[in-house]
């Protein structure tokens, strides 16, 4: 939380408005005490007497000091005791009671101070690297007329909650610098007028933090005329490269007309009103801290933050060159250890205090950071993965968000009904846009055995099929000049009816037309595989495939002898072994497949039938990444023409007219059950499977009522972008998820401050929108799935982090 605290004197009496939050306000009138002035005036001369040898400022501005030799060092530090003890007493008084009490009590006590948005400094005071004691409230103080502002404010002690900073009574709105400089803060170091003083210190200063910093030195040299100095420092200032920081030492004074006045030269000063301009251009360039180690300072940090700095740190009283070296070196140190400024300043401060407070006392009470309420306390930005980690590390809210968001992106069923939602909706996109072949003639035949096949046969029993049934069936098929028949039936037991050599004949002369039967495997519930009934066929007439289909996704192949090739990878290469002119086949079908894939160039399927080792390895987390999917975004009329089993033993004539296909050398038939209830291998009906959105929305599309989705059609689905290299991959949820979380972070770290207001809200939305159609098209031009829920969770949380900052 921020507090905004107003004390004008009025006469004999000081307001104190304090106002916070939406519209709170607390105020009080205390009576000024002419005594506070008369002590303020006499620690002045005591502190001016003490340090009158080497002051950093013209010793006129100061006036001369006359009379016998007295013990300075204890004149000051007692005119310190009582100035401060009277000035305490006075901000104790009961009319402020209130208003301390607000003050002193933290507004969230259970907060880490140190858990900010991990961005360069939060709204109220900025988190501190490796300080969880680092304030987290800031107290903006504003004091009229200018002898007010002069007493030492930060000395006002409400608890390590909260801290005191300075701005000015009148504020002009500041906007962000539209900058983003990479690599070191750029530093323009400006050496004044050096007489009476000596700036080797601040140079040995600056040199020792070379390492973070890129410091550019510019002032003055003998001979040098001043009209020339002041173009060169004022083109300095305007470099169209910008500065992130502005330091100053030398000479100053206050002057009210012309925002203060820095000397640059012997006899040769120039103002703040003069600078402003090209301080200005510095500003928009990316100017975002200046320090102004010299003397008197008040005027030229209220002049600077009206022209739109965010922060200033000056000296309120004159300041002698020893002690601006030492405060320098302190701040430096610690600006460079990823404090903020407004820590270092307070750190350096201490450090006078507690360790210099016999060699140089009294200035501690001297330096003050002036800010902009609007603009967030500057730090260094880490180099290299540190300070990329600094920044983009997530906070408590950001790892409790993108955690549970991880989390449900890993679990299986979320994740598979959303991809059936994600599908479902690729299939509308695709219809609308008219992005379906229509017209093209699709690779696989599906003969189906329905309920009025069996009927029509006569027969009564389903399990096992029948196989005079079957072998009537693939007699009429290979009559097509088909060269490649799959049957998805499984044939491990005897055929109770005794027909097991009709199909056996069948099968037999398959073999010698050169024709590839691909029969089905399975495992029993002992683990091991089931193998073809010895009656049925010999085993090196055909291959065996594997049927399982894993939930909507494609089976590739793996080599193991654990697992089976898979049933509609057997029917694919048996295919494109088929098509290979002139190749010579001899031996068993397997062997034949295994000379083919080991001495050829590959099986010529596409490398995603093969199993990806990051897909096996995901297995373990029950996951399934970049396995290729099963595209229902294409119709069914687009992968498989149908034929019902009894409609080709009839007329078979009159079954195929109605097909697109006049070539069937180039086909793949796949014999499959067509939706009587007993089908399946493990459990009746298990064949017969809910259909997914796609499909429910291409079967309403064509005037169905949304009946079941067979095995069979999940093979033809599966053979068909294995022939068609029609390999869509999907991008798991928790990569994109993090993908786009990274983002997110990049952009709240470096836009908040950069573009603000609420639009984020609707940028959110429209990069929700934006992002949505681009992945639509991705999965229908490049076949991939981006997934679309998880990222636009992500980036409305981060468009609503962003639009908190208004």
């Amino acid at each position: 939380m921020a507090y905004r605290l107003s004390i004008h004197q009025i006469e004999q009496s000081c307001l104190f408005d304090l106002t916070w939050g939406k519209g709170q306000r607390l105020t009080a009138t205390v009576a000024f005490p002419q005594l506070l002035l008369k002590l303020y005036q006499h620690w002045r001369r005591a502190y001016l007497g003490y340090y009158k040898q080497a002051l950093r400022g013209r010793v006129g501005a100061t006036g001369q000091l006359s009379g016998s030799p007295v013990d300075w060092h204890s004149q000051l530090v007692q005119a310190e005791a009582r100035f401060l003890s009277e000035f305490h007493r006075w901000l104790k008084r009961g009319e402020l009671f209130d208003l301390r009490s607000q003050l002193a009590t933290p507004s969230n006590p259970g907060s880490d101070p140190g858990s900010d948005l991990g961005l360069t400094g939060s709204r109220e005071g900025g988190s501190e690297r490796g300080n969880p004691g680092n304030p987290h409230e800031t107290l903006f103080l504003t004091c009229s007329p200018l002898d007010l502002a002069r007493f030492p404010w930060e000395t006002w002690e409400f608890g390590r909650h909260i801290e005191v900073v300075r701005s000015p009574p009148i504020l002009s709105p500041t906007c962000a610098p539209n900058t983003l400089r990479r690599g070191r803060p750029r530093v323009l170091a400006i050496l004044g007028d050096e007489t009476g003083l000596n700036f080797k210190g601040e140079r040995l200063a600056l040199k020792a933090q070379r390492r973070c910093l890129d410091i550019h030195y510019v002032g003055w040299q003998p001979g040098e005329e001043s009209r020339l100095l002041k173009d060169r420092i004022c083109q300095a200032i305007a470099d169209p490269q910008g500065w992130d920081v502005l330091f100053f030492a030398g000479h100053s004074n206050e002057a009210a007309l012309l925002d203060g006045q820095v000397a640059i030269a012997p006899q040769t000063s120039l103002s703040i009103r003069d600078l402003s301009p090209y301080l200005r251009q510095a500003q928009q360039r990316g100017l975002q801290f200046a320090l102004f180690n010299s003397c008197s300072g008040l005027d030229i940090a209220q002049a600077l933050i009206n022209l739109g700095l965010g922060q200033v740190a000056i000296m309120r009283e004159p300041i002698h060159n020893e002690v601006a070296q030492e405060f320098l070196v302190q701040f430096l140190q610690r600006l460079s250890a990823g404090e903020t400024v407004q820590t270092a300043l307070r750190g350096a401060g201490e450090f006078l205090k507690l360790e210099k407070n016999l060699t140089y006392p009294s200035a501690y009470l001297v330096p003050s950071l002036f800010r902009h309420p609007e603009s967030p306390p500057y730090r260094l930005p880490e180099q290299g993965w540190r300070g990329w980690w600094r920044r983009l590390r997530p906070t408590k809210s950001e790892a409790v968000a993108v955690g549970s968001l991880l989390l449900l992106s890993v679990l299986p069923n979320l994740h598979y009904w959303l991809l059936d939602q994600r599908v479902g909706m690729q299939a509308r996109y695709r219809d609308w846009t008219g992005q379906v072949a229509w017209e093209e003639v699709p690779p696989v035949v599906l003969v189906l055995v329905d309920q009025q096949t069996f009927q029509r046969r006569g027969l009564s029993q389903y399990k096992p099929i029948d196989r005079q049934l079957l072998a009537d069936v693939m007699s009429r098929v290979m009559e097509t000049g088909v060269s490649v028949v799959g049957v998805d039936y499984l044939l491990d037991l005897q055929d109770p009816r005794g027909q097991d050599a009709a199909l056996r004949q069948v099968l037999a002369e398959a073999f010698q037309r050169q024709v590839w039967p691909v029969l089905i495997t399975a495992r029993n519930p002992g683990g091991e595989w089931i193998e073809l009934y010895p009656e049925v066929a010999q085993r090196e007439w055909l291959l065996l495939g594997d049927p399982w289909v894993p939930f909507w996704h494609i089976r590739p192949r793996r080599d193991s002898p654990y697992q089976r090739t898979p049933f509609s990878y057997q029917l694919a290469i048996a295919h494109r072994l088929q098509q290979q002119q002139g190749l010579v086949l001899e031996g068993s079908r397997e062997d034949q497949v295994q000379r083919f894939l080991r001495d050829g160039e590959g099986s010529g399927l596409s490398p995603w039938t093969e199993q990806h080792p990051l897909t096996l390895w995901s297995y373990r987390w029950h996951q399934r990444w970049l396995q290729p999917l099963l595209d229902f975004s294409l119709p069914p009329q687009a992968i498989y023409e149908r034929v019902l089993a009894w409609q080709l033993l009839e007329s078979p004539e009159e079954a195929l007219a109605g097909l697109r296909r006049e070539d069937w050398s180039d086909a793949v038939v796949i014999i499959a059950a067509g939706g009587y209830y007993e089908a399946g291998i493990d459990r009746d009906g298990g064949d017969n499977l809910p259909p997914p959105p796609a499909i429910r929305y291409w079967q309403r599309r064509q005037g169905g009522r949304g009946t079941a989705f067979m095995g069979g059609e999940a093979h033809a689905y599966m053979t068909h972008h294995f022939l068609t290299s029609h390999l869509v991959i999907p991008i798991p949820d928790s990569w994109l998820l993090l993908v786009t979380v990274l983002g997110g972070k990049v952009v709240l770290v470096y836009g908040r401050e950069r573009w603000r207001g609420r639009s984020w809200c609707w940028g959110g939305l429209g990069a929700i929108a934006l992002y949505g159609g681009v992945s639509l098209q991705v999965y229908s031009s490049a076949g991939l799935l981006l997934p679309w829920f998880f990222p636009a969770l992500a980036i409305a949380f981060y468009s609503w982090n962003l639009s908190r900052f208004e």
